[in-house]
């Protein structure tokens, strides 16, 4: 009897293929709203398209984030870094990994963005109008 080599993300054929190469779709309309409903989810994808950069540790993120936010937004117990930090690690990074927009690795704190230019355009429209 042969053994099967197995199917899906795990196999040999998915290493180093994108969501998009997978035959996974883009996010729906409703989906692209919802995540950059947030002005965290919104500079997230904008760091990817600003630097040009498709991989990054979740502290560089974080710090990137943190830029962009007012003291009087932070508890005066946390610093900023960390306070961002949590939300992105707890919240915002695994709702842009649910969506497929990027892949969020929890152990390495790595975040591996492959591109989204429908995504990308509405987070560009989003900055123009708004002060994030």
């Amino acid at each position: 009897m042969t053994e099967q080599s197995p199917s899906g993300p795990e196999s040999e054929d998915w290493r180093g293929m994108t969501p998009c190469d997978r035959g996974l779709t883009a996010p729906m309309v409703d989906d692209v709203f919802g995540l950059l409903a947030d002005w965290r989810r919104r500079t997230v994808c904008r760091y990817f398209v600003t630097t040009g950069s498709n991989s990054v540790h979740v502290d560089t993120l974080a710090a990137a984030v943190a830029r962009r936010v007012s003291d009087d937004e932070i508890d005066a117990s946390e610093t900023r870094e960390q306070a961002i930090r949590e939300s992105l690690v707890h919240d915002h990074l695994p709702r842009m990994d649910e969506a497929g927009v990027l892949d969020f690795d929890v152990r390495s704190e790595s975040v591996c963005y492959w591109g989204n230019p429908t995504l990308e355009k509405w987070a560009e429209h989003a900055e123009a109008v708004t002060d994030r």
